[in-house]
């Protein structure tokens, strides 16, 4: 068998309506005692329904490595793939929320957005382990400590951003940061002191 070949079946999975709720114990065990932990997550649900949100803590702490999710997904929710093992995700172009925590603490070194995120929710992207980041043109809230403890040493806040919260960028090595005159609120704990935030 190949390694492109889809292990991943409908009664590995729990739906509801279009959202993906988690794993059944046959998907779980496939995870633990097969090793399967490269997950591709079904782009319909069994009646054809498309997936438009994976679930709160669908995959939390399932050890996955790699996950490819399907570009009808508007929303990823609370802690849906928190403290798994993924090096890169590759988003939705149907996305615009991502909950909090969603990606927190796996090993993240790249992320590629979709370009329709509006929001990132708190802790969303924090302890991981992000070099660079091009966030889309249409992003309005980065959330607290949404890339909290990460490897930044620059970021470019898009024109569409209208809020960054506390410790959104701490933990990180930015130099400097030029702030757009669009954002109406920058918490004073966005960024480490030593950043240089120009306006």
């Amino acid at each position: 068998s190949s390694m492109s070949e889809n292990v991943w079946e409908n009664d590995d999975f729990i739906f509801k309506g279009a959202e993906l709720k988690g794993m059944t114990q046959k998907g779980k065990d496939k995870v633990k005692t097969q090793g399967l932990t490269d997950l591709t997550i079904p782009a319909t649900a069994p009646d054809g329904t498309p997936i438009t949100r994976i679930g709160d803590n669908a995959f939390y702490r399932r050890g996955l490595t790699s996950v490819v999710i399907p570009d009808t997904v508007e929303s990823i929710g609370y802690d849906a793939f928190g403290v798994c093992k993924l090096s890169s995700v590759k988003l939705p172009s149907a996305l615009k929320d991502i909950e909090g925590f969603a990606f927190y603490r796996n090993g993240l070194k790249s992320v590629t957005f979709g370009g329709k995120e509006t929001m990132i929710e708190p802790s969303a992207f924090a302890l991981n382990a992000l070099e660079e980041l091009h966030l889309p043109e249409t992003l309005e809230l980065i959330d607290t400590s949404a890339f909290y403890k990460n490897a930044l040493t620059a970021v470019t806040i898009p024109a569409s951003v209208k809020k960054i919260n506390m410790y959104a960028f701490m933990k990180n090595n930015i130099k400097e940061v030029h702030i757009p005159k669009t954002v109406e609120f920058l918490h004073a704990h966005a960024f480490e002191p030593t950043t240089e935030v120009k306006k």
